[in-house]
């Protein structure tokens, strides 16, 4: 509105020009035209970066993030930002400035003392079938496989831990032998 070339306006013949172009909105005043004027000259565009800027955190805020995290590491960025009253990408900021990082569960199995020993067996024996043509290698399936639990399943997902340091830590299942059913694909 202010103009290119040899045609230019002073503010307050933009003020009155709005006015008289946009009747049904609320009159601008000359200030709300300087700061435009301003903006435009600096970015080459009027409009608004960003509508909400984040927000800065005290020293006291960003204490409480890491205390709670280190009263309890596997509780989720989203559940701490709730407790604490504060965004969850303001708590991801904090964490990622303080160098954590995010670490998954590994389920494992403890393995029994004969394990090994049955290993061992069921390879000789599968070594004397080939060797006995008794096992035709050709008939032998191999596909991937899907188990569900009765008791339900490791949920790794929400197994998360937030550490500088990668923990390691690992659980046992529920059962060492739970019931359940296999799916071949």
């Amino acid at each position: 509105m202010i103009g290119c070339g040899d045609r230019t306006r002073t503010q307050v013949e933009v003020v009155r020009l709005f006015q008289e172009k946009y009747p049904e909105l609320p009159p601008i005043s000359q200030g709300t035209v300087s700061k435009t004027e301003k903006q435009f000259r600096e970015r080459g565009h009027v409009w608004q970066l960003t509508k909400n800027p984040p927000n800065k955190l005290s020293d006291d805020q960003k204490l409480d993030v890491m205390l709670t995290l280190e009263e309890n590491p596997h509780t989720s960025s989203r559940q701490r930002a709730s407790a604490l009253n504060i965004s969850h990408s303001s708590i991801l900021r904090v964490l990622t400035e303080k160098q954590m990082h995010l670490h998954k569960l590994v389920p494992t199995n403890e393995l029994a003392e004969d394990d090994f020993d049955r290993r061992i067996l069921f390879c000789e024996q599968m070594m004397q079938m080939i060797d006995d043509n008794t096992l035709q290698i050709e008939n032998v399936l191999i596909s991937d496989e899907s188990t569900f639990t009765l008791h339900g399943h490791i949920n790794r997902q929400n197994c998360r831990y937030w550490s500088r340091d990668n923990p390691h830590r690992m659980r046992e299942p529920l059962t060492k032998n739970p019931e359940k059913l296999s799916l071949l694909h």
